[in-house]
């Protein structure tokens, strides 16, 4: 339902502000965005294209990282930084989803085929740890070689049980945002449980329990009850769903 006139003119303008957090975070994003550029650029034109073949122009998990990162205080370039090494691991995961299934015809096209997204695959998991080590947080380091050991780990499972059907890295990306984030701002255990919890659920593939996503976000603004900066993302997480 439209609302009318009248019910738009009793909306505040920080509860409009409140609603758009990619709005709130457009400065940082667009830092992030260059970030992700710079780092996938090499010296061959061929290998630059393979990558911007699969670049996203809508950042999600980096929007879960600035806005977890708004919670306490970090520097704009760690915090910039960390959200593009999380969308570089989401980018290097969809170039290796290139890579052949099944029984591939052996020929040359689909040597290099294979080749290709490998290397490319694996020039992207470098670029966002060298990123994540940007920083300067042995616990945001640590955190970020978790979530890439628990990718590596899902991957070789579904290759060896089920290599015919779809495989997404939601959860574990989503919920490596959040951890990495509230481990680079400080924030206390409970409120970084939550906000993994949440993150999970927004991935849709739970991870640590069943807990549906009103259910995880209760929980998480319950905690964040004290901050008012929290709310655009709550309002940001009841609204969107994964990309």
């Amino acid at each position: 339902m439209i609302p009318d006139k009248s019910s738009l003119e009793r909306i505040s303008a920080t509860a409009v502000v409140e609603s758009n957090l990619e709005w709130i975070l457009g400065d940082d994003l667009e830092l992030v965005r260059q970030r992700i550029q710079q780092a996938c650029r090499s010296a061959y034109p061929l290998l630059d294209d393979l990558i911007a073949a699969h670049l996203h122009t809508h950042y999600p998990r980096a929007i879960i990282v600035l806005g977890t990162s708004r919670l306490g205080h970090t520097e704009r370039s760690q915090r910039v930084a960390l959200a593009a090494a999380i969308e570089l691991l989401h980018l290097a995961m969809n170039v290796h989803d290139a890579i052949p299934r099944g029984e591939v015809e052996r020929s040359e096209r689909n040597r290099l085929l294979l080749g290709a997204a490998i290397l490319v695959g694996d020039f992207c998991f470098s670029q966002a740890s060298r990123l994540a080590a940007e920083t300067e947080s042995p616990a945001v380091v640590t955190a970020f070689a978790d979530a890439l050991a628990r990718l590596s780990e899902q991957r070789v499972r579904h290759l060896l049980e089920a290599p015919q059907e779809a495989h997404r890295d939601d959860a574990v990306l989503y919920v490596a945002a959040a951890e990495a984030a509230a481990l680079l701002v400080g924030l206390p255990r409970p409120i970084r449980y939550a906000l993994r919890e949440a993150a999970a659920a927004f991935g849709e593939v739970l991870t640590d329990s069943e807990t549906a996503l009103a259910e995880a976000i209760a929980r998480l603004d319950a905690l964040l009850s004290d901050r008012p900066v929290a709310r655009p993302l709550m309002n940001w997480l009841r609204s969107r769903r994964p990309v």
